[in-house]
């Protein structure tokens, strides 16, 4: 994909940098001066290449450093090459390989972009308020210092930051002094190991904290802004230092740094960021307000913290050689999110979470022609942005990870981790490095069999047909475009049949065993192999679906059944009415992740209307029947004896309702926002948005005007989330374009929110034309705004996943086709494309099935 970059560790490897930078937020500029040791490699050359990008070089100079041939410093020549994001060090002398010191000076602008060096805004007592923090990750850096911004290019950073005096300042290591000079602030940190330069990281202003300390002895501390209550830190300061507790032992490796900060910014374009011992995040990823927090965002503020924590030891203290392998990161983190929350609140079950989550985001992406592999080659820093795919490169990898982990067990899996990070700590690996460890600990060939999964795209179906006697068993490539498949790909796919009589991989195309008892065999049981299943026989499915009704099989697996029937039918090898048929198989089911996924089947069914607008109130009445046992069993208030899953089941339940205009349902929800209005408390936090919603959905106007108000005076962001979901679920076009109108002004709308509002919007089948008519015309802001974003290339993927028609279709094409010679928008622009293409095949196919079912 387009040209490949040189890499500049080849010719310079650093060693050491002392950086210090002058913020002045007056003039939203910095100014810096940087003296870096490391040493020249290859071919004598007269010049030393380092990354930039906006920076103004105003002085360099460079001497020969190594012992055998002092010099002093020479003053050199500085050629900005702005096209490759490079600043050239020239001198008149030959550099000959051998360890040198370059002394820089430098200076730049401070930009509202989410990259290097930016402001966030907050306000505290009615007046604005800025932080200044840091997002280097991937390769952004170069934007605050020149470098060698590439992960390979590890070496250990002395920081002095000189600050205004308000406030305080963090970094990656503790502050050894802190100074008032002139009326401002200087700080010195101490050293920290040998790290990449994306993980450097610091956040100045007006923050507080609360601490404690781990078993050993590491101090733990959580922040935010002057307007965050410090009771909002406590939830989080728990899970932080109980995730550092749990990965020392789950590892058997100790967190190598005296201090872990978490740090709350309220303007963050990533969820959170994994910067050595400053782990920034957004205010929702990290914040929970004690009796005003749902148990489902409690959780998953657990799995982020736990992710984020797991990083320290996978991609800090061992870090992927190049970004091809960013998998080795993210991968492991996401899998990590879930070990240690179930260690912490086995009560929670996150691991049906993370079928429901982690599978059916993968699954459902990699069924789509065109999708990356978990592993990709990177040839240009522009296309690292495209790697965050978070279905392929979080959720599959984390999938592939814990299908692996159950194909060798955990004794070896956790065996061959502590290995791995004992061997390559503060160095940099590929996969093969984590294969090797694995391996030894396990006694399989554990690359042979990752491998195939991770370099190739896409997963099997497996074809399952049962006789009397004889069982067969096939593999073949799924895609949602059967036309597009690869007839000749092959993957070694562990069975998890839960009996002995057949082998633990299905590693050829076909099989055949014999059975005994004439018992039905099932295959995935546990639902931990990333492929879906294909039974055949009527007594195969009846024994499926008699496994269903009575709950012999576990909440994962009767999710993943439904969901093996959708993908079959969105491809074309079943009709969708057999999906819905199946639906009765659930008529008892009770799990909240279940029911997540018959959700996911009603939203399906729901995009029959746009080519059949009869079919909406139909589905509404099935809906209210489908959902009727359990709205009575769990009504609105919560019980004193209830799970929390059962909490979290409710706000399903009543939202279903809520959509299927159940009069009941709409009358309580506006009651309860009329309460609200009063006492916040009167609404459950779980069922928040879906109150919210109702009068707007329903048109009251007055009451738009307050949830408008209150998303401007709230700091609380989990509450600004609940309310733009709700705003965004208008049906008047007239209300969706004044919502439109809003998110340019960062005054009313945070640019790392404003992408949210569109997209929900886009969504709608009532607003969709004026929020596409709205980025279209809009679309120089979105550039500007985000295109320096590693979010960037999401939004054709969202705007695809809006598409049902035909003309829609056309309309995505015509608009993004012209935009695919932009590098980060490439890939998922194509892959709308053919996203599209299917979803228009499969709903005019089906369309005649779902009448059929309805009527």
């Amino acid at each position: 994909m387009g040209k490949t970059v040189s890499r500049l560790f080849d010719q310079f490897q650093p060693s050491h940098y002392d950086l210090a930078l002058e913020l002045y937020p007056e003039t939203m500029t910095f100014k810096g001066s940087m003296v870096l040791t490391g040493k020249k490699t290859g071919r004598p050359s007269q010049r030393i290449t380092l990354h930039q990008k906006g920076l103004k070089i105003t002085e360099a100079h460079i001497r020969r450093s190594d012992k055998k041939n002092p010099k002093a410093y020479e003053t050199a020549r500085v050629n900005n090459q702005d096209s490759l994001d490079e600043v050239r060090i020239h001198t008149d002398e030959m550099l000959y390989p051998g360890e040198y010191t370059l002394l820089v000076h430098f200076e730049s602008k401070i930009t509202d972009g989410m990259t290097g060096i930016y402001p966030c805004n907050f306000k505290h007592d009615g007046t604005d308020k800025q932080l200044f923090m840091t997002q280097f990750e991937s390769h952004h850096a170069r934007e605050a210092f020149p470098c060698i911004d590439e992960p390979e290019a590890k070496a250990t950073f002395s920081l002095v930051l000189n600050t205004p005096n308000e406030g305080v300042a963090l970094s990656n290591m503790p502050a050894l002094s802190e100074n008032v000079r002139d009326g401002r602030r200087v700080t010195e940190f101490a050293i920290t190991p040998r790290m990449s330069t994306y993980l450097l990281a610091f956040v100045v202003g007006e923050l507080h904290s609360k601490s404690t300390k781990t078993k050993r002895g590491t101090d733990v501390a959580v922040w935010g802004t002057v307007a965050q209550p410090a009771n909002s830190f406590d939830f989080s300061l728990n899970i932080a230092k109980q995730s550092i507790e749990f990965f020392e032992d789950y590892f058997g490796v100790d967190y190598p740094l005296p201090k872990a900060d978490h740090v709350a910014c309220p303007d963050f374009s990533s969820g959170a960021m994994e910067n050595w011992g400053l782990i920034t995040y957004r205010e929702r990823a990290l914040l929970v307000y004690p009796g005003d927090t749902a148990q489902s965002v409690q959780e998953y503020i657990a799995t982020v913290v736990a992710h984020e924590t797991s990083h320290q030891w996978f991609g800090n203290l061992v870090t992927m050689k190049w970004w091809d392998d960013l998998w080795l990161n993210e991968s492991f983190a996401d899998i990590m999110e879930y070990e240690a929350p179930d260690r912490m609140h086995p009560e929670w079950h996150v691991w049906d979470t993370f079928v429901t989550n982690e599978g059916l985001s993968a699954l459902r992406r990699d069924a789509t022609p065109g999708v990356q592999s978990v592993r990709v080659e990177v040839k240009h820093p522009d296309e690292i942005s495209t790697l965050f795919d978070p279905s392929i490169v979080y959720a599959k990898g984390g999938r592939l990870l814990n299908m692996m982990k159950q194909y060798i067990g955990e004794p070896a899996f956790r065996k061959g981790l502590s290995a791995y990070f004992e061997q390559h700590k503060y160095g940099n690996t590929t996969g093969d490095d984590l294969w090797a460890a694995l391996s030894e600990a396990s006694g399989k060939d554990v690359g042979a069999f990752m491998n195939p999964w991770l370099r190739q795209s896409g997963f099997p179906v497996i074809t399952v047909s049962q006789t009397d006697s004889e069982l067969t068993l096939s593999q073949q490539h799924f895609l949602d475009n059967p036309a597009k498949i690869d007839v000749d790909r092959l993957w070694p796919v562990p069975l998890f049949d839960g009996t002995t009589e057949l082998p633990a991989l299905l590693d050829s195309r076909t099989i055949t065993t014999d059975v005994k008892d004439n018992d039905i065999v099932l295959i995935n049981r546990g639902a931990h192999g990333h492929y879906i299943v294909n039974y055949t026989q009527p007594a195969q499915q009846a024994e499926l679906r008699e496994q269903i009704s009575s709950k012999q099989l576990s909440n994962g697996e009767r999710l993943m059944a439904l969901n093996d029937a959708s993908m079959l039918a969105r491809a074309g090898l079943r009709a969708y009415g057999t999906v819905l048929e199946l639906l009765q198989a659930y008529a008892q089911e009770d799990s909240e992740p279940v029911w997540d996924m018959i959700s996911l089947i009603i939203a399906e069914a729901r995009r029959f209307v746009n080519l059949d607008d009869g079919l909406e109130d139909k589905i509404k009445a099935f809906i209210r029947s489908l959902v009727a046992a359990e709205l009575a069993r769990l009504g609105w208030e919560p019980k004193s004896d209830e799970s929390l899953a059962d909490g979290k089941l409710r706000a399903t339940i009543i939202s279903l309702a809520a959509y299927a205009d159940e009069p009941s349902v709409i009358e309580q929800a506006k009651k309860l926002f009329a309460a609200y209005q009063q006492d916040a408390s009167a609404v459950n936090a779980e069922l928040r948005s879906l109150v919210f919603g109702v009068p707007v959905k329903l048109g009251d106007a007055k009451a738009i005007d307050y949830l408008l108000d209150l998303h401007r005076s709230t700091s609380n962001s989990d509450l600004q989330a609940d309310i733009c979901g709700a705003l965004t679920a208008t049906r008047n076009p007239k209300t969706a374009d004044m919502l439109l109108q809003r998110i340019t002004d960062a005054s009313l709308v945070k640019p790392q929110d404003a992408d949210r509002w569109l997209i929900y919007l886009l969504r709608s089948r009532y607003c969709g034309d004026v929020a596409w008519e709205w980025m279209v015309e809009n679309w120089g802001w979105i550039v500007e705004t985000y295109s320096n974003d590693k979010s960037y290339d999401m939004l054709p993927r969202y705007a695809a996943m809006a598409c049902n028609t035909a003309a829609q279709g056309t309309r995505y094409r015509e608009f993004f086709e012209p935009k695919m010679t932009e590098v980060p928008l490439k890939r998922n622009i194509e892959i709308g494309l053919e996203e599209i293409t299917s979803r228009a095949a499969w709903l005019q196919r089906d369309l005649s099935s779902v009448q059929q079912f309805f009527n």
